[in-house]
């Protein structure tokens, strides 16, 4: 009986949907999945149309290298990745071009050791912020060389020049810029082994007064007269190398009066002896000094007391090969210059002393800090002393 009453049921339910005028009426009856598939389908269509929209719109196609700054690429390329070298920088130069607009733009410093020197005058000008320049110990280079640096004069930072064949002609026409009324910013430069005389040394100091570091060594040209000369423009000199140049306990006197001086190496002057080193420390000439002329003013007790404080910054002195050493020196310097933290007193000739005193001095001074470089051959003493 179940079945007629739901036949009947249905039969009822459609003449209720039919309308009046006899038209009959489709009803499409859509399933959950089906809404799910067309919402699928609408999303797809969006997002399709939003990513053709994206294609038309012009890209940078972008790489990660893209996104670091040209400061930040050369920092990464030249504080110690690679070698500084023209080799290098012409292997960075074929990667990109980018690379390679980096590397002429922001390069600072390159070693031109190796470099032919026909190709000096290309690589000088295409490299245009270069300010740290080393040319040691490249015998072809001369005064015609130092004209292809013009371009970069106004930048020098650092150069070096070591073992060269400079001369006065072409360090005064590089340096002697007083018409001009500018002077060259180069802090640290190194002419040692150079045949440079006074001259040429004078005209550096007075064009260059922001020189910290200057190393002048087996320069014979140099003498006494340029050490007054440092003290009074070289304002700003912390380091200084005149070793094996013609320097006595007078130099020595005028190098006490520099303000800004740290360290200082005069070994194997030929007039060094202990006298010397005393008259670096205290501006005073013994009146034991054979090496003094009678016309060397001994400064009084104000000078003296006016600029002990800058002397007294001293923290390194190296002595080598002096000609003899005496009790006293060692007192003279724990006294005079209490910042000092090295002393190479290596090579000495002979000792003026007995040696057990030289000993309590000298352990007296390395309580206080300092590192003592000293040896002589057949002292016994020596193994006792710090290197």
């Amino acid at each position: 009986m179940e079945e007629p009453n739901l036949q009947r049921q249905k039969r009822k339910g459609r003449n209720q949907n039919t309308p009046a005028n006899g038209a009959s009426t489709s009803f499409h009856v859509t399933s959950p999945q089906h809404k799910s598939d067309e919402a699928s389908t609408r999303l797809s269509k969006r997002l399709r149309h939003k990513m053709a929209a994206k294609t038309e719109e012009p890209t940078n196609n972008c790489r990660p290298m893209d996104i670091l700054t040209n400061d930040t690429l050369a920092n990464i390329l030249f504080d110690g990745f690679i070698d500084q070298t023209p080799r290098q920088l012409a292997s960075i130069s074929c990667v990109c071009k980018r690379f390679k607009l980096v590397a002429e733009t922001s390069l600072t410093s390159l070693d031109l050791r190796k470099v032919k020197l026909p190709l000096l005058g290309q690589i000088i000008n295409r490299y245009t912020n270069l300010c740290h320049l080393d040319f040691s110990n490249i015998r072809e280079f001369g005064d015609r060389h130092m004209q292809l640096l013009l371009p970069v004069r106004e930048k020098l930072q650092s150069l070096k020049l070591r073992g060269t064949k400079v001369t006065d002609r072409s360090i005064e026409s590089f340096f002697g810029l007083t018409a001009r009324g500018r002077s060259i910013p180069v802090e640290i430069l190194d002419l040692s082994g150079t045949m440079i005389s006074q001259k040429a040394a004078v005209t550096i100091a007075i064009c260059c007064p922001h020189l910290k570091s200057l190393k002048i060594s087996m320069c014979q040209g140099i003498t006494d007269a340029f050490m007054e000369c440092v003290s009074t423009h070289l304002t700003k000199l912390q380091a200084l190398d005149v070793s094996m140049c013609p320097i006595t306990a007078k130099g020595c006197t005028s190098l006490f009066c520099a303000p800004s001086l740290r360290e200082v190496d005069i070994s194997a002057c030929p007039g060094l002896n202990a006298q010397a080193i005393r008259a670096l420390v205290t501006g005073q000439i013994g009146c034991d000094d054979k090496d003094a002329p009678d016309s060397v003013d001994v400064l009084d007790e104000t000078e003296l007391l006016r600029r002990r404080g800058n002397v007294s910054q001293l923290i390194s002195i190296s002595a080598q090969y002096m000609k003899e050493i005496d009790v006293n020196l060692l007192d003279v310097m724990t006294a005079y210059a209490p910042h000092l933290k090295r002393l190479d007193l290596r090579h000495y000739q002979e000792i003026d002393t007995d040696l057990s005193s030289f000993k309590m001095s000298l352990q007296k001074i390395q309580q206080n800090g300092v590192q003592v470089a000293f040896s002589r051959s057949n002292i016994i003493g020596t193994t006792l002393l710090q290197h």
